[in-house]
């Protein structure tokens, strides 16, 4: 691509700076705003800033230089909890002195029994098989990164996991509990399971993982990774 120059932009904790310098200094460094397509130099930003489009004012990328880190720790965490939250019982319903146990793991076969295969499948991809690829993927690319590695088959990780946690929703999953939860009350006492409780940290640490973790600078880090091994 070329250009007499390229507009280049950053805000830094409130504070806006624009640059046109020379196309060969950037060439190998540019990025494009996701809402405009604005052409612009990928600067480091620091961390607890961000920078912004000067065309349309949207956020490019936050500073958060530990995302590795992050990456490696949080979704350890998640995957240790997974286990529990899948299997263990999310609520237990007690009514004529019966008592009843129920995991998603339950739930999920008891669609499938009752004939809603369909809704059961989207139930299992969506709050079981996505969220353990999603943190999988993140602890993969977490440690090799945190350990200075930039194996070829890592930014195939990178890439699949974009579109697993697209399908990782155990937030809908909850919210769909807490509606059962709502209509079971005045029929039976509900009492909440250790399956719920680690569903609930569970969610947490994903939607941390959302929030701390900025794939831009795990890309970055590989790339860094992968010139100091040359």
């Amino acid at each position: 691509m070329h250009t007499d120059n390229v507009l280049m932009a950053a805000m830094y904790n409130g504070t806006q700076t624009q640059v046109n310098p020379p196309i060969d200094t950037v060439q190998s460094k540019l990025t494009a705003c996701a809402d405009c397509d604005l052409l612009l130099a990928d600067l480091p930003v620091p961390e607890g800033s961000e920078s912004v489009c000067p065309r349309c004012g949207h956020g490019l990328r936050e500073g958060r230089p530990d995302s590795a880190l992050f990456s490696a720790l949080l979704s350890s965490v998640g995957l240790l909890l997974l286990i529990p939250a899948m299997g263990m019982p999310l609520l237990s319903l007690a009514s004529t002195g019966l008592r009843h146990d129920v995991s998603i793991t339950q739930a999920v076969l008891a669609l499938g029994n009752d004939g809603y295969w369909e809704v059961a499948t989207l139930v299992a991809v969506c709050a079981l098989v996505a969220p353990f690829l999603n943190l999988w993927l993140v602890f993969a690319v977490g440690v090799v990164l945190q350990m200075g590695g930039a194996p070829p088959w890592l930014p195939a990780l990178l890439r699949l996991n974009h579109h697993v946690r697209e399908w990782a929703m155990p937030e809908v999953f909850l919210l769909a509990v807490l509606v059962s939860v709502v209509k079971l009350k005045d029929m039976a006492q509900l009492l909440p399971g250790v399956g719920l409780y680690c569903f609930i940290c569970l969610m947490l640490c994903t939607l941390l993982i959302e929030t701390l973790i900025d794939q831009h600078e795990l890309w970055q880090t590989y790339e860094k990774n992968r010139a100091q091994e040359k």
